[in-house]
């Protein structure tokens, strides 16, 4: 699999195929049992983690949301550019509006104070709004309404238009549509006796 600047590649596959384990090793986070992640050549075992970090925006299955404001838990991986545009994008502009103190409510423990679907737009904003030129999205539309979903994958259509390199696990043909490339991911099972 070869992934490119200004694409979406979508990687579908069955529960437990290891789709979520392919975001993983491109990440850095695992290595692969097998082959290689290279980025310019570079095997990225070689590179300094924190190096190839900062090139990612990663938004997992379970959002990771931090006990504190809101706008602290949109710059958790650093500022973003244009946080307004993309709360808009994701629909998380009406969310903010209804807090009692906006961008500076404070929120609990993984975010409590929001419903799932807005913890989940938030982490969108997030992902979406960094300036990293990777995006690694583990089923981005989860939790969401249809209308959300379609804006959401608008946005991420427009953020690989803009140069960035996009990967999308999914299961929904909705999201499995906006693939440039889409990868099925098998997991090869080995009986032992």
């Amino acid at each position: 699999m070869v992934l490119e600047p200004a694409q979406v590649t979508v990687l579908t596959g069955r529960n437990g195929a290891g789709k979520t384990t392919a975001l993983q090793v491109i990440a850095g986070l695992i290595a692969p049992s097998t082959g290689k992640v290279t980025v310019a050549g570079i095997d990225i075992a070689e590179l300094e983690p924190a190096s190839w970090w900062r090139q990612l925006s990663w938004l997992p299955q379970r959002p990771v949301l931090l006990p504190g404001t809101v706008v602290d838990n949109l710059n958790l991986f650093g500022e973003l550019t244009d946080p307004d545009t993309v709360c808009r994008a994701v629909q998380f502009d009406s969310v903010v509006a209804k807090l009692p103190d906006g961008l500076q409510t404070v929120l609990g423990r993984d975010g409590v104070g929001l419903s799932l679907g807005e913890r989940q737009r938030l982490a969108l904003a997030r992902a979406l709004g960094s300036p990293a030129p990777v995006l690694l999205l583990d089923e981005p539309t989860a939790h969401l309404d249809a209308d959300s979903e379609a804006r959401v994958l608008r946005a991420v259509v427009e953020r690989a238009r803009a140069g960035a390199t996009v990967v999308v696990v999914a299961h929904r043909e909705q999201v499995v549509a906006i693939g440039d490339q889409v990868v099925e991911v098998r997991a090869e099972r080995h009986a032992y006796v």
